[in-house]
Parts: structure tokens; C-alpha cells; sequence
């Protein structure tokens, strides 16, 4: 594959990486209150990962802030990654 065509994919790869986070945010955030949910979003604030990652939660971790802060900022950290990337290789060509 040529460098183009990992630049376009990346750039795909970035829009639905944003697309899926800020729909699995809005998901969350809708349904909050339902014990599946809460279940889940629990169960992985307790995994060591989380804890590295977010730190120790003393509050409530389905309010707004805390929700934002696990699901839709890594998502756009990671969108803005590739994107970056993607941009550095579709004006690879130019710069050379």
C-alpha cells in the first residue's frame, strides 16, 4: 500500500474512532441509571488499568465530568493522533 492510501485510511479509522466515542458517551450518559450500565462502568473503574489511567474515584463515576473524562476525551486524543499522522503522510510527498 502506498503512503496515500494509510493516510485515507487512518483518516477513516480517526473519524469513526471520534464517531464511536462520542456515540458510546452519549449512550452512557443517557442511561445512566440502569444497572447494566452501572454495572459496567464499576467494573471498569476497578480494573488497575483505570486506576493508572484516571486514578482512585472518591465520588460518583457516572456524572457528567467523569463520564467525559473516560469516554470521549481518550477518544478524541486517539482521533487527533491519526489524524495527525494521516495528515503527515498525505503531504509526505510535498515536503520531499
Amino acid at each position: 500500500m502506498s503512503q496515500a492510501t494509510v493516510g485515507w485510511l487512518m483518516l477513516a479509522a480517526a473519524a469513526l474512532i471520534f464517531l464511536f466515542g462520542g456515540l458510546s458517551r452519549m449512550f452512557v450518559g443517557r442511561w445512566r441509571e440502569t444497572a447494566p450500565v452501572r454495572r459496567l462502568v464499576h467494573l471498569f473503574r476497578r480494573t488497575g488499568i483505570a486506576r493508572v489511567l484516571f486514578g482512585r474515584f472518591e465520588d460518583d463515576v457516572l456524572d457528567d465530568d467523569e463520564l467525559d473524562t473516560m469516554i470521549l476525551m481518550p477518544a478524541i486524543v486517539i482521533a487527533c493522533g491519526l489524524c495527525l499522522t494521516a495528515i503527515f503522510l498525505l503531504g509526505y510527498d510535498t515536503l520531499a
